[in-house]
């Protein structure tokens, strides 16, 4: 990786971004529960698979390669996990 890539700016590794990423998904699936709203096929597929292509190619992650890709696609899984916890929290799974 790049000496100033995003993570080190941070000054953190993957694994806790990614850990951190995870604990922000479940505060959000618990304010979506709060406010009643229930987890369909939209929230699965489309929301993170727009979020892949806004981070990807809007916020022009494309041009840092590799990193970019990445960086995208934990967004987005990040995105598929609040609304699995949410799918989670409604079965009372959690």
């Amino acid at each position: 990786m790049h000496k100033n890539n995003f993570l080190s700016k941070k000054g953190i590794g993957f694994d806790e971004y990614n850990s951190q990423l995870t604990l922000e998904a479940q505060q959000l699936a618990n304010l979506l529960y709060e406010k009643k709203i229930r987890p369909n096929y939209f929230h699965f597929i489309a929301i993170p698979f727009g979020n892949f292509v806004k981070n990807y190619f809007f916020k022009l992650q494309v041009l840092k390669g590799k990193e970019g890709f990445i960086f995208s696609y934990i967004h987005a899984f990040a995105t598929y996990k609040k609304y699995l916890f949410l799918w989670l929290k409604y079965r009372k799974m959690e």
